[in-house]
């Protein structure tokens, strides 16, 4: 519990500096350092942990859950959105109550996706849902495992052949023999290039950086229970 204190203490101190601002400074630096550090803590390492493990008996199930919950963070962090089950259309624009459309658009794009959700044709040209289908993912796997504790439909989650290295290969999803197997722990190091990509996109000068940033303010905020405020930019809609 210390440490949940401390982060929010962290967060209070960082919060006060970077209102109204978003140049990429060395207190922006401080409030990503805190996220990644808050993210490998509560999710990463305890999925290393298991992978360590090494006991083949059902933990991929686990694994997963712990890995859609992530995407679903990275994707709502991404545009700044706040979960609320109970959203009416009086409700800022900035919650939301259904995952869908904000989960599967984080994997048609983000570059760690590729060649599972996404691919370049011949002319060098995005073509997304190929060579598998986020929606179906989504559905089968991301909701199986939230709300019925298994995958659905020709979905299986497997642990990865020795014959491939687990933290370069890019392809998690391979079809084979009428399934559509995830390799858990491929899609593990694949969400860890993500937090870092992420974390450097929030590092940039640029316009779309700040907006980013903006965005990750609030969701900040949110997580450590502070509560919408005006006098705060980034709260503003």
């Amino acid at each position: 519990m210390d440490i949940e204190l401390e982060e929010k203490s962290d967060w209070t101190k960082i919060r006060q500096k970077l209102n109204q601002t978003y140049k990429y400074d060395k207190t922006w630096e401080d409030a990503i350092t805190l996220f990644n550090k808050r993210v490998k803590r509560k999710f990463f390492d305890p999925i290393q942990t298991i992978i360590n493990g090494k006991t083949l008996k059902g933990e991929g199930f686990t694994i997963v859950t712990v890995q859609c919950a992530l995407i679903e963070m990275f994707a709502a962090f991404r545009v700044g959105k706040i979960f609320n089950h109970s959203k009416t259309s009086a409700s800022p624009k900035y919650e939301y109550d259904k995952s869908q459309k904000m989960f599967v658009s984080l994997l048609r794009s983000a570059s760690v996706f590729q060649d599972n959700f996404w691919q370049l044709n011949n002319k060098n040209k995005v073509v997304i849902d190929k060579p598998y289908s986020p929606t179906d993912f989504y559905k089968n796997v991301r909701c199986g495992l939230m709300h019925e504790a298994r995958t659905k439909d020709n979905w299986y989650i497997t642990a990865t052949p020795l014959t491939k290295s687990v933290k370069t290969e890019k392809q998690f999803l391979v079809a084979e023999n009428g399934k559509i197997k995830i390799y858990r722990t491929v899609l593990h190091y694949r969400l860890l290039d993500y937090l870092k990509e992420y974390s450097d996109e929030l590092s940039k000068d640029t316009k779309k950086s700040e907006e980013l940033r903006k965005y990750f303010a609030r969701k900040l905020d949110h997580l450590f229970d502070f509560n919408a405020d005006t006098k705060y930019d980034w709260w503003t809609e």
